[in-house]
């Protein structure tokens, strides 16, 4: 059996507001590390102030991979959007939907990806957050 190594992309919330994908991103000795853009060298920094989204490890129906913080969008009847979280006590990453998410539980991604309708991500939380706005 073949380990997981985890991938990460991070969001910079402060004057760059940028994310940075997977290749850029290294966790490890309790820091996050980023690839300097300022330097021509391409060398590693420490910048432990931006958000990390671990991947899940699967992917959605255009085979983009799907991150912790992602929103989808579903083409099933009712053609729902979720959002991508880890749920801590079940171990595992779920998807709430975005309009149920004062009353519904969330679904395992999993399940949410085996179903037989197409799942495309349309964004994420950082960058979108006008996606998960719930009306009253």
């Amino acid at each position: 059996m073949r380990a997981m190594i985890p991938r990460y992309r991070a969001y910079d919330s402060g004057s760059l507001c940028r994310m940075y994908s997977p290749s850029e991103v290294m966790v490890g000795d309790s820091c996050i590390w980023i690839l300097d853009e300022d330097s021509e060298s391409n060398e590693w920094i420490v910048n432990n102030d931006l958000v990390l989204m671990q991947s899940t490890g699967l992917t959605d129906s255009a085979e983009k991979e799907i991150f912790e913080g992602d929103i989808l969008k579903t083409t099933d009847y009712f053609s729902s959007q979720y959002l991508v979280e880890y749920d801590l006590s079940k171990a595992m990453f779920v998807a709430q939907e975005i309009a149920a998410v004062l009353k519904g539980a969330p679904e395992p991604l999993c399940e949410l990806l085996n179903k037989d309708f197409t799942v495309k991500i349309i964004g994420d939380i950082h960058t979108n957050p006008e996606l998960v706005e719930v009306s009253s």
